[in-house]
């Protein structure tokens, strides 16, 4: 089948081409910018807040551990008694010394801890007391190397029955 023959289409698609014209790039609208500084305020918010409750929890956490005031009281007098023994090691403190101290220092701790005043009573009448029989049975046994010249009672024993009476004390 022959082809017609279109007289008027060809010079028309072969016309010149438009001029080449710089087109603007496309801007960006502003609504991105308020979504990127909003998501900048909900991170940052975010990282506060979980700061704070983190922070809240911890501090619970640590008042719940704390230790009681008999128990400061406790870590108190071993830190005394331990200081005993270390001047003992040392040389610095003899063993009648060290005796007499560790005496001093476990009436303390009962006057501290129930509030009666044990400084000067007797050894009956701290072994009468429940509360104060451990205490009791310990300087009657701390006695003999207190006050004798010489004795063979060894301190570290005595220092460690001291600790012992301390950490079961309630």
């Amino acid at each position: 089948m022959p082809v017609p023959e279109l007289r008027g289409v060809a010079p028309r698609l072969l016309a010149e081409p438009a001029p080449p014209e710089i087109i603007d790039p496309p801007q960006y609208s502003i609504a991105w910018v308020i979504l990127a500084v909003l998501c900048l305020l909900v991170i940052t918010a975010l990282v506060v807040g979980t700061l704070k409750i983190t922070r809240a929890i911890e501090k619970r956490i640590a008042y719940r551990r704390r230790p009681s005031d008999i128990e400061a009281l406790k870590a108190e007098f071993l830190r005394a008694v331990n200081d005993i023994a270390d001047r003992h090691e040392a040389g610095r403190v003899e063993v009648r010394e060290g005796h007499h101290e560790l005496t001093g220092v476990m009436r303390r701790f009962v006057r501290r801890t129930t509030g009666h005043d044990v400084t000067s009573q007797d050894l009956a009448t701290l072994l009468a007391d429940e509360r104060t029989r451990a205490v009791g049975e310990l300087i009657g046994d701390l006695y003999e190397p207190d006050f004798a010249i010489a004795s063979d009672r060894d301190l570290r024993d005595s220092v460690r029955r001291a600790r012992e009476v301390i950490r079961t004390w309630s």
